[in-house]
């Protein structure tokens, strides 16, 4: 598996999900736009995480007479530890991944619709691991916890799995999930790590909550977009 592509690949295959079946009204493409979310560079400093840009994802979905296009936002950061593990056969290993998506509310008149908000956490795990047949995660949660994010407490979910790496060894993963709403925008926050010896899972799981407290949303956010 292709750690540093595992969040951006939520991205993609969340994305695709379609609007919904909206009122017949429209006659040509229409447009909605989400607002980037970023971590603030404070906090990637002492989590250790590196920031890995953030690419715009851009979906037309069909519905009645015409289109609506939505213009999401996925944010990536990984951390790497130097100490080699020997499992991966690397000068570096990655001890940590972390994503925000963004997604636009889709509004038609008295209808609301979110290309991925009605998608459950277990449905998200479902389609990332669709993508990676050397990724297997529990259907069901293992944990839940409360989490501060832009002056809210929000929910994240904790589930379980295995991931083969290199294309020889497996190793246990931890992967968090949090679907919460902002603004008019539908997050989906996802982290994963693995776990192993050398990484304390209750620091790893500081660190993320760390990131998740430190997210900053808006048009004016400093992102770095980059081609999808």
């Amino acid at each position: 598996m292709d750690r540093r592509l595992f969040v951006a690949t939520i991205a993609t295959c969340c994305v695709g999900a379609t609007a919904g079946c909206l009122e017949e009204t429209l006659e040509e493409v229409t447009t909605f736009s989400a607002s980037p979310a970023v971590v603030s560079q404070q906090s990637t400093a002492e989590t250790g995480y590196e920031y890995q840009g953030t690419r715009e994802v851009v979906r037309e979905h069909d519905v009645a007479r015409g289109l609506v296009e939505t213009r999401n936002y996925a944010s990536t950061y990984r951390r790497t530890v130097e100490v080699p593990l020997d499992i991966f056969d690397e000068d570096e290993t990655e001890a940590g991944v972390f994503g925000v998506l963004t997604t636009p509310q889709v509004s038609i008149g008295d209808e609301q619709f979110n290309p991925i908000g009605e998608l459950t956490p277990e449905q998200i795990v479902g389609r990332v691991q669709s993508q990676y047949e050397e990724l297997e995660i529990d259907s069901e949660p293992t944990a839940r916890r409360s989490v501060e994010m832009l002056g809210e407490t929000i929910t994240v979910e904790t589930f379980e799995g295995e991931a083969t790496f290199q294309g020889t060894d497996d190793v246990d993963v931890f992967v968090d999930i949090s679907q919460p709403d902002r603004d008019g925008d539908h997050f989906v926050i996802t982290a994963a790590f693995p776990d192993v010896p050398i990484l304390d899972a209750d620091a790893e799981i500081d660190r993320i909550d760390a990131m998740i407290g430190a997210i900053e949303h808006g048009d004016d956010v400093d992102a770095e977009i980059i081609d999808a």
